[in-house]
């Protein structure tokens, strides 16, 4: 018979934990206007509002309804959509996560080419993962892994690298046993900038991952980017603040390590 001693429970309970936060990470950067994507998957390019998005929710759901062969554009739009009513209406954020999971099936199923399709349905997985809890995380890794892995591969520019910025803090934050893998990190973060290169957070990121793989000055001139970019950004960002005391923190340790 298994044992699971307290200490073993323990180490399984943060290994949770820390998938939890992988899957947190992986959110759009941006509005979703400039992404790269399919000939055949179209976005929605309205405004961003609950009202706006369910009026187009209502107007694609009624063209899938009445079609005979629905457009794979209206798929990638729906899952769009639903995710981002996901975020703004957290009393059914379950059941659009699993809606806009299953338009980004149907999209991939008529074009396994749509990599926004694939994009966001990491990015629903992920978050269903995070919201059934610690163990639910666990199970969602791999479908997370390998959706995005799919992104990268398809439609890397999505979202300025957005997948490969995914990707990078995926293996940067994952417990190396399951998976987790700096290089590896380092290597996708450095896609991230090239896809986004005026994109603060991919720098911030690659800083954080050179600090961890001990490579000091290339962290500092990473963040030093990242600071100059976020420099430039409208002052009613309200994760402003936390920015720079994150910038700040890693710039300490980094001068630490340096001298």
């Amino acid at each position: 018979m298994n044992r699971t001693t307290p200490n073993s429970g323990r180490r399984l309970a943060e290994i949770a934990a820390t998938a939890m936060l992988v899957l947190t990470l992986a959110g759009p950067a941006t509005a979703m206007e400039d992404v790269y994507a399919s000939p055949s998957c179209k976005l929605y390019a309205g405004e961003k509002t609950v009202e706006s998005l369910q009026q187009r929710e209502a107007v694609l759901k009624n063209e899938i309804l009445h079609s005979a062969s629905p457009a794979i554009g209206d798929h990638c739009e729906l899952a769009n959509i639903h995710y981002r009513l996901s975020r703004m209406l957290p009393d059914r954020q379950v059941q659009y996560l699993n809606s806009c999971i299953g338009f980004s099936q149907r999209a991939i199923a008529r074009d396994a080419q749509a990599g926004v399709a694939y994009f966001f349905k990491g990015l629903c997985v992920g978050r269903l993962g995070e919201i059934r809890g610690l163990w639910g995380s666990l199970k969602t890794i791999e479908p997370f892994r390998k959706n995005m892995e799919a992104a990268a591969q398809i439609n890397p520019a999505i979202d300025r690298g957005g997948p490969h910025r995914a990707l990078g803090r995926f293996y940067f934050k994952l417990p190396r046993i399951l998976g987790g893998d700096i290089q590896k990190s380092i290597d996708h973060l450095l896609q991230a900038v090239s896809y986004g290169p005026v994109y603060w957070e991919n720098h911030f990121f690659l800083a954080e991952s050179y600090f961890e793989n001990r490579q000091y000055i290339k962290a500092r001139a990473e963040l030093q980017q990242a600071v100059d970019i976020a420099s430039r950004l409208n002052d009613d960002d309200p994760e402003s603040p936390t920015h720079t005391v994150e910038f700040q923190g890693l710039m300490q340790a980094i001068e630490r390590n340096i001298h």
